[in-house]
Parts: structure tokens; C-alpha cells; sequence
């Protein structure tokens, strides 16, 4: 899945960053911090991609949260969860919303149910976006320089690599011409005794 989303990435670019942001926008944070460090991507410009892809998509979950609130209060009752327990939940969220948004974003795999809450408890949208832009630009900008630092160490170890194959060519260019020097002695040596 990787070297699919990197490969894209450096087809479409930004568009290709918007896109994946939507649906995994810290995998994407470590790519483009890769990428920016190698030159292939503006750091700036796919910064922001990350940045609003993940608004739209939280944006998108808080929607669907508030407009299915109904629908999730009968799923709810199918799973067995009680209502005492499901408004235990609604208060917490309603009481502790920015901390619960924060959880909801740093935890992943999960994560998603939090935003989709944050809607259904009909969290203000300005709160919540609020809160959810801020902690994407901190958590994306951390994983950028995770992806920077590699991306440098990369560049850095090609580089050395780079010197390691002239030596290597220089010590076999340097084997070479001692084994013709040996070869043309022994052929001189036997020229002599003849």
C-alpha cells in the first residue's frame, strides 16, 4: 500500500496528497515530509493539501454524526448498549467535547467514531472544527519532520554512497592495474630467462 500511495503521489502530487488526506492524513504527513526533504514536493503547498483534506473529511463525519443521530440510537440498541450506558457517553462528550475530539483524532483505527459522536451530540461546528484543525496541524507538522528527518537521512546515505562507489571503483581500477603490473613482470621474467 505504500509504494502505491507514493508512486501516486509523485504522479498527481497535490491532488493525489488532498485525496489520501481524506481517509489517512498521518501516513500522508510522513510521505510528503519524505518528499519535501528529497525536493519532489513543496513542503508548503502539500502541507496545506494535508491540512484541508483532513478538514474535509472531519467535516464530513460530523455531518453524517448530526444528520443519523436517529439512525446510530437504533444501532445502539441492536449492540446490546444500553441507554443508561449511551447517555453516560453523551455526557461525557458533551461536557469534555474538545477532549474527546482530541482523543478521537490522535487514536486511530477508532478514532473516526469521535467525530461522528461530536455531530450526534450536536457539538457548535465552529468548536469543533476548531479544535480539529489545531490538532491536525500539530500531529501533521510532528509526523512531517519524522518524514523530513528520513528523507534527509536518505539524501545523506546516497550521498555516501555515491563516495562508497568511487572507491569501490577506484580499488578495483587500483586491483587491475597491480594485477596487469604483476602479469606483465612475470611475462618479462620469462622473456629474460629465455
Amino acid at each position: 500500500m505504500f509504494a502505491e500511495i507514493t508512486a501516486l503521489i509523485l504522479v498527481y502530487r497535490y491532488w493525489a496528497i488532498l485525496l489520501f488526506a481524506l481517509f489517512e492524513a498521518p501516513l500522508t504527513s510522513i510521505i510528503i515530509g519524505f518528499f519535501a526533504a528529497t525536493g519532489d514536493l513543496n513542503l508548503y503547498l502539500a502541507f496545506g493539501g494535508i491540512v484541508l483534506g483532513d478538514f474535509i473529511g472531519d467535516s464530513v463525519l460530523y455531518v453524517f454524526g448530526r444528520q443519523y443521530r436517529r439512525l446510530f440510537e437504533r444501532v445502539g440498541s441492536r449492540l446490546k448498549l444500553s441507554p443508561a450506558r449511551a447517555r453516560k457517553v453523551l455526557a461525557y462528550l458533551e461536557k469534555r467535547d474538545r477532549r474527546a475530539i482530541v482523543l478521537s483524532k490522535l487514536v486511530h483505527g477508532i478514532g473516526f467514531t469521535g467525530l461522528i459522536a461530536a455531530g450526534g451530540v450536536r457539538m457548535p461546528f465552529r468548536r469543533f472544527i476548531l479544535t480539529c484543525v489545531v490538532v491536525t496541524i500539530c500531529q501533521s507538522a510532528v509526523l512531517v519532520a519524522v518524514g523530513m528527518l528520513s528523507g534527509r537521512t536518505y539524501r545523506l546515505f546516497a550521498h555516501l554512497l555515491g563516495y562508497f562507489d568511487v572507491v569501490v571503483a577506484a580499488i578495483f581500477l587500483l586491483a587491475l592495474f597491480v594485477l596487469f603490473r604483476m602479469l606483465v613482470e612475470t611475462v618479462a621474467d620469462r622473456n629474460t630467462k629465455d
